[in-house]
């Protein structure tokens, strides 16, 4: 008899790596959950094999429709949904900081999937996509990496669900590849006057923090975590990298001049990204730098850990099409 995974988040990047590897495994059947079952990246799945069903984070009823007799639950919260959504900026409070909203709602949609997950009497696995509480592992030096926080919150509420925590495991994504240039941020690179190409960012240029091909590399480490035992935590990264070697090994792989690194602090990076977010990014990779990106929780393994080979930057470079960049 066959088994379900039911995937939230099925049309984003994280889900989808997922969708994509367990259409490939027998005796699997994949439901995606998702709040509009009539887009086109839905219909695109559906047509792919995915069953399409729908599920929205802020109404638990939904999304515990959408697990009935799933085997394993992967549950993803998208903070980055909530703060890029205009009408988020009409519902928080007036003096209240657009990343600290976006924490709240995060944290909320993460306890109706936990909550909703729970009430599944089939459910052999719940994997839930977390990260570090910045926070807590900095002792509070860096308390406003919001994205993190609530994702470390909802774990913590996980763990307190009676019918949930014995069937429970953690998978962290690193900082996406691809997030560094299409998202417009100043680590894209950025040619300069001279034909060089330059990026900026945050923190000193020579210390790594994790990356990955999460799109290629997520689904296999999802179902490497799901194999295993419960209470497993791993960061799903594919290499760590220095702001330096980011855009060295980009540079040689397009074949254009290296225009170097520009280092800004948190103050002026708010400048080139207001409305909370140059903070929060900034804050994120600082914290990264100083405390690593899983905090040192001792508890955190790698792919290496399964014998999982991830994709690296250079060969993510040689097959991907920048030309929005140049």
């Amino acid at each position: 008899m066959s088994k379900l995974i039911a995937i939230t988040g099925v049309t984003g990047v994280q889900g989808g790596s997922v969708a994509s590897t367990y259409l490939q495994l027998p005796g699997w059947k994949v439901r995606g959950v998702t709040r509009n079952p009539s887009s086109p990246k839905a219909m695109e799945l559906q047509a792919r094999g995915v069953e399409i069903v729908y599920g929205d984070l802020n109404y638990p009823d939904s999304l515990e429709a959408a697990f009935q007799n799933a085997t394993i639950i992967f549950g993803v919260t998208d903070f980055w949904t909530i703060f890029q959504d205009a009408e988020s900026m009409t519902k928080k409070q007036p003096d209240q900081d657009l990343t600290e909203y976006c924490f709240e709602v995060e944290v909320q949609q993460g306890k109706n999937l936990a909550e909703a997950a729970a009430r599944i009497p089939t459910l052999e696995r719940f994997i839930f996509s977390s990260m570090a509480s910045a926070n807590k592992w900095s002792k509070g030096k860096f308390p406003r990496v919001y994205h993190m926080d609530s994702k470390a919150v909802v774990v913590e509420h996980v763990r307190s669900l009676p019918g949930l925590k014995d069937r429970f495991s953690q998978i962290q994504a690193p900082i996406y590849f691809n997030l560094l240039w299409q998202w417009g941020l100043p680590t894209t690179p950025k040619k300069q006057a001279e034909g060089s190409y330059r990026i900026s960012g945050v923190g000193p240029a020579d210390i790594p923090v994790p990356f990955g091909d999460v799109q290629n590399d997520f689904g296999r480490c999802v179902k490497a975590v799901a194999d295993g035992l419960p209470g497993l935590n791993l960061l799903a990264v594919g290499e760590f990298l220095s702001w330096e070697a980011y855009l060295d090994i980009w540079c040689q792989s397009q074949g254009v001049p290296n225009g170097g690194y520009e280092q800004h602090t948190i103050e002026s990076f708010e400048k080139l990204l207001p409305g909370g977010l140059g903070r929060e990014f900034g804050e994120n990779v600082l914290f990264a730098q100083q405390f690593g990106y899983d905090g040192g929780d001792p508890t955190v393994v790698r792919p290496s850990h399964f014998g999982i080979e991830m994709t690296s930057f250079k060969e993510y470079c040689e097959r991907t099409d920048f030309s929005s960049i140049f």
